[in-house]
């Protein structure tokens, strides 16, 4: 890899970084708290209504849910904004485990966790965690 290659790959993982930490920092997660997540389901919304996953229903008093259809006839659009404590990153998290169960009867999970030897797969590993593909499912 040449210089200017290295030098772009460093940039990244910096920027990745500072993001990360200022999730951590709850600077990212308290600004659009009002907004809301989500995510397609490849269901039908009568199905989705009649099994909707456990990792959505524990907090059903804490979020405000949507379930419609998809634009273009593409499944079911599942909406949350939350209204009580629990945070966005719970509930992206929730999103995506509803999403999997849905679609393939259980949470789908890496194989193996990308590596890398420097820093930049310590950056990796850590958005890897935050975004919950590290198996912290």
């Amino acid at each position: 890899m040449n210089t200017a290659g290295k030098t772009l790959l460093a940039a990244a993982g910096v920027a990745t970084a500072v993001v990360v930490a200022r999730r951590r920092r709850g600077g990212s997660d308290d600004q659009g708290s009002g907004q809301w997540l989500a995510v397609t389901v490849n269901r039908a919304p009568e199905e989705v209504h009649a099994s909707l996953p456990e990792d959505l229903t524990r907090w059903r008093d804490q979020f405000e849910l949507r379930i419609q259809p998809a634009t273009g006839d593409k499944g079911t659009e599942l909406r949350v904004k939350p209204t009580g404590d629990v945070s966005r990153h719970d509930l992206r998290l929730a999103l995506r485990r509803a999403k999997s169960v849905l679609e393939a009867g259980e949470v789908v999970r890496p194989d193996t966790a990308p590596t890398h030897p420097g820093p930049l797969g310590k950056a990796l590993r850590l958005v890897t965690n935050q975004a919950g593909g590290g198996g912290r499912l």
